[in-house]
């Protein structure tokens, strides 16, 4: 078996798409409490996937995988991981967040020791396509807040000079303030910790309105909830939510809205998933971009494939030399033990005649596989030398 071989890539994949949030999180669950030797995870708010280097087909791993979860080997995890990094596979094609997440969990692996060489340079590619592509981008950054206000409008009517709430001051909080004020809304700001609220106040001209807002959460025409733990508020501020015709959303993955109030809300709440499925028609990408986005994936592939390719070949080289000196050694010992009498300057002579023979004799083989291009040589070689 070739290192190609013993270096398939594999994926286990889930999404939004084919595996619901549960399951998706229980997935996440197993890969944190088990996890697989020089892999990467990459869990964000719609997909879970790891990627790993298997010695085999990488069948084993698909006990770990819900139902409906994918098992991508070879070419095709390598192609998906690029189609990921380029902003290909998101709901929003080209959007930013998925290259933060990519690179945050790459640099997790990294520094936990547990990135394999050959996803190392995967990433390296895919997130240097990533850049590429968002390069391109034509208009404003858009993102899954973008399509958060779009549904709330779908239900609730245009935000324009309305009141939205967004609770939650992290990354996501800011994308969905920035994004609530380019509908024109009027944009009131929740956090737990109120420093925070204050901060992105300052930044965006937003107001502050309390964590937990009772009776006051009426009077907005929707809430997009975007917190990393769930929204613990009284039974005012659900008595009220109920009672109104507010609309919310919620960004958060896990859910942060409790599983009695989204009961409550009915089709008034939307959630993460709800926002991937929707078909929405107000965020597109040109058919030219799309175009150089497949091209882009294409070619950083093809990249990838040929330095995987070459790889083996240097292995080949390295253990073809390596078996080379140790046989040349060995022969040696035993020349050593029937001529004890040697003199030095007499077993440096014969130790670079053999050193300069091997050499000779291993110029054509290595040449061969320098020259390389679909593997025949290299599987070749290590036949016949046992490698």
């Amino acid at each position: 078996m070739t290192p190609a071989e013993q270096g398939s890539i594999v994926a286990l994949v889930t999404h939004v798409r084919d595996v619901p949030a549960a399951q998706r999180e229980r997935f996440a669950t197993s890969l944190r409490e088990q996890s697989i030797g020089g892999s990467m995870v990459l869990a964000t708010c719609h997909r879970v996937e790891a990627y790993l280097v298997s010695s085999a087909d990488g069948t084993s791993c698909a006990e770990r995988l819900p139902a409906n979860g994918r098992l991508l080997v070879g070419e095709a995890a390598i192609r998906h991981a690029i189609t990921v990094a380029v902003g290909r596979d998101s709901v929003v094609v080209g959007e930013d967040q998925i290259l933060h997440q990519l690179r945050a969990s790459v640099e997790r692996a990294r520094r936990d020791e547990s990135l394999h060489p050959i996803l190392e340079r995967l990433f390296a590619l895919g997130l240097r396509a990533g850049r590429r592509a968002r390069s391109w981008r034509e208009g404003p950054a858009r993102s899954l807040a973008d399509v958060a206000l779009l549904l709330i409008e779908r239900r609730a009517g245009p935000v324009l000079g309305r009141e939205v709430l967004i609770v939650g001051a992290g990354k996501m909080g800011r994308v969905a303030v920035r994004a609530a004020f380019a509908a024109g809304a009027s944009v009131a700001v929740a956090n737990r910790s109120p420093d925070k609220a204050i901060a992105i106040s300052a930044e965006s001209g937003s107001r502050i309105e309390a964590f937990d807002p009772g009776p006051a959460i009426d009077q907005f025409a929707a809430l997009i909830v975007a917190l990393g733990g769930p929204w613990a508020v009284g039974e005012g501020t659900v008595k009220s939510l109920v009672e109104s015709s507010t609309v919310v959303v919620d960004l958060s993955v896990p859910a942060a809205v409790s599983i009695s109030l989204s009961e409550r809300l009915g089709p008034r709440l939307i959630s993460a998933d709800d926002l991937a499925l929707a078909a929405v028609d107000g965020i597109v990408v040109n058919d030219r971009t799309i175009a150089r986005l497949d091209a882009l994936i294409d070619a950083t592939t093809a990249e990838f494939l040929t330095w995987l390719e070459a790889r083996g070949g240097r292995a080949a080289a390295a253990a073809l030399t390596a078996r080379a000196e140790q046989e040349r050694h060995s022969e040696l010992e035993v020349l050593w033990r029937r001529l004890p009498d040697l003199d030095a300057d007499a077993r440096d002579a014969i130790e670079r005649m053999s050193e300069h023979l091997a050499n000779r004799l291993l110029r054509e083989p290595l040449e061969r596989l320098g020259r390389d291009e679909d593997g025949r040589n290299e599987r070749a070689m290590r036949e016949l030398f046992g490698l």
